[in-house]
């Protein structure tokens, strides 16, 4: 009886340990569908592939491709080829979640990375954090996500509230006392409104009059002429693409005078091709460094990768871009032989450097970096200068 229960038992024990062996094997984590395989670390992205911020979105995606692109033609990060898979959401939040649900769940990507626009990016913050996946560098300066409590969330620029307050301190400096704002009609917009409501109580400037836009670009004729009536000094434009250039020209184009102020999440190259010689003199406030500012090693780096790959019309949104796919290749490169999400995240914790110009410093109690803003005007050649 004793061998007849040793004979039954031996191939249950075999079966064990090869099942053991099997979760333990290099190729273990590919069958835990973590987004690493022994060739590949899959990223997931929601972003706009079309609709009217796609201009501005192409130009993230090409940044953070120079870099990616480099590392990949290096062997990757420990011999993965970073790939990114990247889905469209057009601006519309209920797509972004469920894109984002898709990244997770059929696509098992080991995080997610620059969600483009503030709506998009609150619906996969949520996810994000329901599931214990890294949401990385949304580009983005929303406060909402930027909260102290975000487990799974990680910036590394300053937010819309720091570059709206540069804003009214600069105007407060030029003596100017009243100022008007105008603002997508989305989370994106009214948080950067109630940022700049803080401001102006802060700095004792005046504002006069506020309106709201449509992401559509129904109902232009009207903002300007609730705004134009104040006569205001100086405009805050909290919108990003082309609304905020539409809106630029439509009051330019009814004959009222005044200075426009602009959000880091504008293109200088969309600048110039809505406005033309009208873009002179709009300030546009920015976050990362200027990409033509060859003194900074970072910005070496990526002027040469640029030319490489025969990109020579240079933007914010590139340099954006480079910045944070630098950044996210760092953190993989800190996360272990076999990154999974939860050590990611801590990489990033960990991060406390500055790569060739600009400072990041992450910990486990801070997960967003970043002070550094800069106002900049467009100039007569298309380019935003001092």
């Amino acid at each position: 009886m004793r061998d007849r229960l040793r004979t039954l038992a031996l191939p249950f024990l075999s079966a064990c340990l090869a099942l053991a062996a099997g979760l333990f094997s290099p190729g273990a984590h590919a069958q835990e569908g973590l987004g690493v395989t022994d060739a590949e670390i899959l990223i997931g992205q929601s972003c706009q592939l079309t609709g009217p911020l796609e201009g501005i979105t192409r130009e993230v995606r090409q940044g953070a491709s120079l870099y990616f692109d480099h590392i990949n033609a290096q062997g990757g990060v420990r011999g993965r080829k970073i790939r990114v898979l990247a889905l469209d959401d057009a601006y519309d939040p209920a797509r972004a979640e469920a894109n984002t649900r898709q990244l997770i769940d059929r696509d098992k990507v080991l995080a997610l990375f620059q969600y483009a626009g503030t709506p998009p990016a609150l619906a996969g913050m949520k996810l994000a954090e329901e599931r214990g996946v890294p949401l990385v560098a949304p580009f983005t300066g929303s406060e909402a996500l930027r909260e102290k409590s975000l487990r799974w969330v990680f910036n590394i620029k300053a937010g819309y509230a720091t570059e709206l307050d540069a804003m009214v301190r600069h105007q407060a400096s030029m003596g100017m006392q009243r100022v008007a704002a105008v603002y997508l009609d989305n989370p994106f917009g009214t948080g950067g409104l109630a940022a700049v409501e803080q401001s102006v109580r802060k700095h004792g400037v005046n504002l006069v009059a506020t309106a709201p836009l449509r992401v559509d670009g129904a109902g232009m004729a009207g903002a300007v002429a609730a705004v134009a009536q104040h006569n205001p000094q100086a405009i805050i434009v909290i919108s990003a693409g082309k609304p905020s250039v539409d809106f630029i020209a439509a009051y330019q184009a009814a004959g009222h005078p005044t200075s426009f102020y602009v959000l880091s999440v504008i293109s200088n190259v969309q600048l110039v091709e809505g406005l033309g010689e009208r873009a002179r003199g709009v300030i546009v406030s920015q976050v990362v460094p200027s990409p033509w500012n060859a003194s900074l090693p970072l910005v070496r780096e990526f002027q040469a990768l640029a030319r490489a790959q025969g990109l020579t019309e240079y933007t914010f949104s590139h340099m954006d871009g480079f910045l944070s796919a630098k950044f996210l290749v760092e953190a993989l490169q800190r996360a272990g032989a076999r990154p999974t999400r939860a050590s990611l995240a801590q990489a990033m914790e960990s991060i406390q450097t500055n790569f060739g110009g600009f400072a990041v410093e992450l910990s486990p109690t801070e997960h967003s970096s970043g002070k550094f803003v800069d106002l900049l005007m467009m100039g007569r050649d298309g380019r935003l200068t001092r």
